[in-house]
């Protein structure tokens, strides 16, 4: 029993030191700060799998929030989607939205008060899982990124929109990612070396979300 004890303490010791620490974002649009997000990118999915988690809660306002997501995603260590949950706290009450990867299928179910919707996309390696309040999900873009531009398509499990577009990697100084996005979505992201958001800026929509001083 000792033996194991001492094991299961050595695992969460292992863990805490795989967790980065908390990263804070300030979301702007049109130039006014609308909301917060809190961050973390662990290595390890659930039940010691390989692979990454990234856990996430944004709140709009920041102050006494109206709107409240907490986001959970989970990729394998070649990037793929293992499993994806978001819920949504506003004022139509919770809802729960859920997405796994199948081959080249990606399911998507969500469950709100009193109703329960499931529907089928077209999925594969080079879907991304984003949303529109979640700015955390965007870095997951900077692993697929390439020097030439690489084609990739933005699923929104919330709004079931769907967004072509291209993410070319640029030469970034000082440990950082720079990615251009064009397309359904145009912008840039940038990120640091373990590919934590650092800066996003969406000019379509006057969004601009920069990492909060340590």
């Amino acid at each position: 029993m000792r033996l194991v004890a001492l094991l299961l303490v050595l695992q969460a010791s292992y863990a805490v030191a795989q967790e980065s620490p908390a990263t804070k974002l300030v979301i702007e649009q049109g130039g006014r700060e609308t909301g917060s997000e809190e961050f973390t990118v662990r290595q390890g999915r659930g039940r010691g799998a390989l692979g990454n988690t990234l856990q996430a809660t944004a709140r709009y306002p920041a102050e006494n929030p109206t709107l409240q997501l907490a986001a959970v995603l989970e990729r394998t260590p070649e990037g793929a989607l293992a499993k994806f949950q978001l819920d949504v706290q506003g004022p139509n009450g919770p809802t729960v939205i859920l997405a796994a990867g199948s081959g080249a299928r990606l399911i998507i179910r969500t469950v709100g008060k009193g109703s329960e919707a499931g529907r089928e996309l077209p999925g594969g390696p080079d879907v991304v899982l984003l949303d529109d309040n979640v700015f955390s999900l965007y870095g997951a873009i900077t692993d697929l990124a390439t020097p030439a531009g690489k084609p990739l398509t933005g699923v929104f499990p919330r709004t079931a929109r769907r967004a072509s577009f291209v993410a070319r990697r640029e030469s970034g100084g000082d440990g950082r990612n720079r990615v251009a996005l064009t397309g359904d979505i145009r912008g840039t992201l940038v990120t640091d070396g373990q590919g934590r958001l650092v800066r996003l800026e969406l000019p379509e929509s006057g969004t601009v979300v920069t990492r909060a001083p340590d």
